[in-house]
C-alpha cells in the first residue's frame, strides 16, 4: 500500500475519525486515501479556519485534533491556527504537505524551510521520514502533541514519500500510567493550608485537561477554600457553587480583585502562568505560594513558588482532601460582591450577555472570539461546567469563534452552540459559514456590532485622547447571511432576546447582527 494509506491507518489507530483543512497539488495521495479509507474530512474556506477547529477539538476531547495543509500558502495560512494552539496548549497534529526531494535543493516556487516556520509555534516540528517510518513517526507526533503540558506537534508529508509504496502496522498509543506527586510534597502543601487564614485557589486549564473538576470540588469543599477560575478553566467549579469566585483573568478590573489582595496563600492547581500573570494577583498581603499538576511549573520570572508538586491532579487533589481542615468562610464578602454586580441590570454589552446567558442552559457552549465583548463574557456570563465558556487566552486571534463553533456542534451536536464575535473578527472567519451549512452544522452567531475596532478604539482613548483607523464599514449581515444560505436578523439590543430565543429554539443557522453601544467599554477596566 501507499505510504499514505499507511498513514491514514495510523491516524484511525489513534483514535482520529476527522480532520480538518484544504487540499493541494502536494497531498492528493494523502487525501485520496483519507477518502477511499472513510475518514471524515471537513474541507474549510481557509487553512487558519481548519487549525482553529483541529485545536477546539482538541481542548473539548483531551485528544489531538488533526488539521491540514498543502505547502507554501496552505503552510503560512495553517501557522496563525497552529500559533494559538501553541499558547494555549491545547493537543493539535498538523499534517503539512510538502515538495519532494527533487524540488526542494534549490529551493523553487511555494517552496519554504516549513520545519524552520513551525519550529517555533509547535512542541515539534518533524518530518515523517521515509515510508517505513511513518507508524513510528505519527506515534511520536500524537504523544508529544498529548503529553501535559499539551499542544500542537507539526508532521511534514512530502509528496514523494506519500506516494511511495509502504509496509508496516499501526501503532497504538500505549496505556500511560499517571505519575504521582511525592507524599511528601503533599504534605508540604497540606501543612501550607492549615497555617494559612485566607487561603486562594487559583484553578487553571490544566484542571480541565486531567479532567480533575469533580476532584477540585471536593477538595475546596473539604477545606472550604474559594475558588477563582482562568478564562481557560471557566466553569471548573460552576459559578453558582458558595465557594466560587467566578472567571477571573483581568489585569486590574476583576470583580473579585480584593479577594487577591486579602488572600495570604494561593494554591495553582493546573495553572499556567499565560493564564494569568502573576504580577496582576500576586498584590496586597503577602503570600505563600504552591503548585499542583501533571507537569512542572512554566518558567515565570514574577512567580514565586514555594511548594511544587508534581503529579496527576485527581490524585494529588484527593490525597489532600482526605484529613482536610475545613477554613472559615473569608471570602463570603467576595462573593457577594461578586454577586451583587453580576446581577445587576445595565445596558449595552452587558444587558447582551446577560440576554444570552438566561437563554443558554448550563451545558451550552458559548465561544466567544476576541474584542471588548470577549471581557464582558469573562465577567459577566456565569459558567457552570468545563468547557461551556471557550475565551481565548494565548495567541488570543480574531476570527477564531466561528470556526470552533463548528468544531464544538460537531464533537457535541446534542448541545446548542453560540459563537460570540465583534464586527471586526466576523468578516475574518464568515466564510465559515459555507462551511457549515455543508456540513448542515448549526449554530448562532451573535455579532456585537459597533461599527469598528471597539476595544482598540477605548484602549487609544485612554492612551492618547483620541482614536484612528478603527472604524469599519460592514455588509448588510442578514442579507449577506442569507447568500449562505443561514437566517439573518439585525436587532437592537431589546429585541435580541427574542429573536435569539426563537434560533435556539429551532436549531437554526442563524447570525443575530446587534447594535451595541460601546461607550460602555469604559468601565470595562
Amino acid at each position: 500500500m501507499r505510504a499514505s494509506r499507511l498513514l491514514v491507518d495510523c491516524l484511525r489507530a489513534e483514535g482520529v475519525d476527522r480532520a480538518f483543512g484544504i487540499p493541494g497539488e502536494e497531498n492528493v495521495d494523502l487525501m485520496d486515501d483519507l477518502h477511499s479509507g472513510g475518514m471524515e474530512f471537513v474541507l474549510t474556506r481557509h487553512e487558519q479556519a481548519a487549525a482553529f477547529m483541529a485545536a477546539t477539538v482538541g481542548r473539548l476531547t483531551g485528544r489531538p485534533g488533526v488539521c491540514v495543509s498543502t505547502l507554501g500558502p496552505g503552510a503560512t495560512n495553517l501557522a496563525t491556527g497552529v500559533a494559538d494552539a501553541h499558547l494555549s496548549h491545547l493537543p493539535l497534529v498538523a499534517l503539512v504537505a510538502q515538495a519532494g526531494a527533487a524540488r526542494r535543493d534549490p529551493p523553487q516556487k511555494q517552496v519554504l524551510d516549513l520545519l524552520a516556520l513551525f519550529r517555533p509555534i509547535t512542541k515539534r516540528a518533524m518530518d515523517v521520514g521515509g515510508p517505513g517510518d511513518v507508524p513510528a513517526s505519527v506515534r511520536r507526533a500524537f504523544a508529544l502533541a498529548a503529553r501535559e503540558r499539551p499542544g500542537p506537534v507539526m508532521l511534514q508529508v512530502p509528496e514523494d514519500v506519500m506516494g511511495t509504496e509502504a509496509s508496516g502496522e499501526p501503532i497504538g498509543p500505549p496505556k500511560v500510567k499517571a505519575r504521582r506527586a511525592p507524599a511528601a510534597r503533599l504534605e508540604e502543601v497540606r501543612a501550607l493550608l492549615r497555617t494559612a487564614e485566607r487561603p486562594l485557589v487559583l484553578a487553571g486549564h490544566g484542571v480541565l485537561r486531567e479532567e480533575a473538576c469533580e476532584e477540585l470540588r471536593a477538595f475546596c469543599e473539604a477545606w472550604g477554600i474559594p475558588v477563582g477560575c482562568t478564562w481557560m478553566a471557566a466553569g471548573a467549579l460552576p459559578y453558582d457553587h458558595p465557594l466560587s469566585l467566578g472567571t477571573v483573568g483581568m489585569r486590574d478590573s476583576d470583580l473579585v480583585r480584593a479577594s487577591y489582595e486579602e488572600a495570604d496563600a494561593v494554591l495553582l492547581v493546573g495553572f499556567d502562568c499565560p493564564e494569568f500573570q502573576p504580577q496582576y494577583w500576586d498584590r496586597g498581603s503577602r503570600k505563600r505560594i504552591a503548585y499542583l499538576g501533571r507537569a512542572p511549573p512554566m518558567r515565570c520570572p514574577d512567580l514565586g513558588l514555594e511548594i511544587v508538586a508534581v503529579g496527576d491532579l485527581v490524585h494529588s487533589l484527593g490525597a489532600l482532601t482526605r484529613g482536610a481542615e475545613r477554613k472559615d468562610a473569608w471570602h463570603a464578602v467576595h462573593r457577594e460582591d461578586l454577586l451583587r454586580e453580576v446581577n445587576r441590570e445595565g445596558e449595552g454589552p452587558r444587558a447582551v450577555v446577560k440576554a444570552l446567558r438566561r437563554q443558554m442552559g448550563r451545558a451550552d457552549i458559548v465561544v466567544s472570539d476576541v474584542g471588548a465583548h470577549l471581557i464582558w463574557l469573562a465577567k459577566y456570563y456565569p459558567a457552570y461546567g468545563p468547557n461551556t465558556l471557550l475565551l481565548q487566552n494565548g495567541l488570543i486571534s480574531m476570527g477564531v469563534a466561528m470556526p470552533s463553533a463548528i468544531a464544538a456542534k460537531l464533537v457535541h451536536p446534542e448541545r446548542r452552540v453560540v459563537a460570540a464575535v465583534g464586527d471586526g473578527g466576523f468578516l475574518m472567519a464568515s466564510a465559515e459559514l459555507e462551511t457549515a451549512r455543508r456540513l448542515g452544522v448549526r449554530f448562532v452567531t451573535v455579532v456585537f456590532n459597533d461599527g469598528g475596532l471597539g476595544l482598540i478604539r477605548e484602549k487609544m482613548q485612554r492612551r492618547l485622547g483620541r482614536s484612528s483607523n478603527v472604524d469599519l464599514g460592514l455588509p448588510d449581515i442578514p442579507t449577506y447571511a442569507r447568500s449562505f444560505g443561514a437566517e439573518g436578523y439585525s436587532v437592537g439590543e431589546r429585541e435580541f432576546e427574542e429573536v435569539l430565543r426563537d434560533c435556539l429554539a429551532r436549531d437554526a443557522l442563524a447570525i443575530i447582527d446587534v447594535k451595541v453601544d460601546y461607550s460602555y467599554n469604559r468601565s470595562l477596566f
